[in-house]
């Protein structure tokens, strides 16, 4: 896709919000009190607060025991090609069998190795999900706390060409709030 193509998708994905924004700040001109905006990078309050941190580490460490386990079967496979190849002695009817052995090993390897690529994402989507769920009451929790009118993804609100409030980036106190509730709840 094109960059101006990009950004045009992303403005129609945009667009509720864009029409939440707008009018929230038309509201806010017909009021005296300041509206208060806010806005949260959640990808690093995942990949910073200490669940999206330990979901991370528990994911690399099954990752990393699949990827063993795959490579003890890769090492096996390839053992057993070599031995093929050197064995000169055998009936073609028998190196046919042979040949057709390793290859369904192969196509069972490559197979295993998918299923696994599919079961690790799926995981990580599960724990993505969870986090981003708490995240949100977070969110939410803070910003009433703190009086915020309305809070934006950071990475959203960065499509805005133009505000005339400032903003607050509550991520760090995001962050801090979700690891105190994980850890009262320990």
């Amino acid at each position: 896709m094109t960059q101006p193509m990009e950004v045009f998708v992303k403005t129609l994905k945009l667009r509720p919000l864009l029409v939440i924004l707008f009018f929230f700040i038309f509201c806010h001109n017909l009021t005296a009190a300041p509206f208060k905006i806010a806005v949260v990078d959640l990808n690093r309050s995942l990949n910073e607060s200490e669940a999206g941190i330990r979901s991370k580490n528990l994911l690399e460490a099954e990752g990393r025991q699949k990827q063993q386990e795959l490579k003890i079967e890769q090492d096996e496979l390839r053992k057993n090609a070599q031995e093929l190849r050197d064995n000169m002695l055998l009936k073609p009817e028998a190196k046919q069998q042979k040949e057709s052995a390793l290859k369904q090993q192969e196509q069972s390897l490559v197979q295993k190795s998918r299923r696994f690529e599919q079961e690790l994402r799926q995981k990580e989507r599960q724990f993505t999900e969870k986090i981003f769920k708490e995240l949100k009451a977070v969110i939410r929790t803070v910003a009433k706390k703190d009086k915020f009118d309305l809070v934006l993804e950071k990475n959203a609100a960065e499509i805005i060409l133009y505000m005339n409030n400032t903003t607050t980036d509550l991520t760090e106190k995001v962050i801090d709030h979700y690891n105190s509730l994980k850890s009262s709840k320990k």
